[in-house]
């Protein structure tokens, strides 16, 4: 059982590393703040002309004029990288108490606990793995501040 245990743990960490690596990388995700410091839209850039810029899903874009952002800040916050921490964390406990509760478990805990046990336990860890993950996450900041020569060099930055 241990044997399953490890290989659906391998089976579940190369299939999070190779999705990482085939994600779209033409288009950024970014957070956008006015001058005073307030997110205004977040999303992947849809386009970005001269004088504005245009974010969001494809479903419901956001057209944003230069002089109205203060910052763009490029990949996702610290707090995502924490919450899937929990979550991959989480399931791997879930898993892991299902496995061991096919057998008489942890002190001989019924197999419910085993599970509540197993997602309680890793969740947290899961949580500090994530937060330890922000170390390395390599996003920018570029400051805008409505002015266009800053925003010029932002969009050849960005490839557009």
């Amino acid at each position: 059982m241990k044997f399953l245990f490890y290989i659906t743990l391998t089976l579940i960490s190369s299939s999070i590393l190779y999705a990482q690596e085939t994600k779209n990388k033409a288009a950024p995700f970014i957070r956008v703040y006015d001058r005073d410091g307030k997110k205004i839209s977040k999303g992947r850039i849809a386009s970005a002309t001269d004088t504005s810029l245009i974010t969001g899903p494809r479903e419901k874009p956001v057209n944003i004029g230069v002089s109205k952002i203060g910052f763009i800040k490029t990949k996702r916050s610290a707090g995502n990288n924490i919450l899937w921490g929990a979550g991959i964390g989480a399931s791997t406990g879930l898993i892991a108490g299902v496995i061991e509760g096919e057998t008489e478990g942890y002190f001989g805990a019924p197999v419910e606990e085993n599970i509540v046990t197993g997602a309680l336990v890793m969740m947290p860890v899961g949580a500090v793995i994530g937060a330890i993950t922000v170390l390395f996450k390599k996003s920018k900041t570029f400051s805008i501040d409505g002015d266009t020569i800053k925003w010029k060099a932002f969009r050849e930055a960005m490839g557009e």
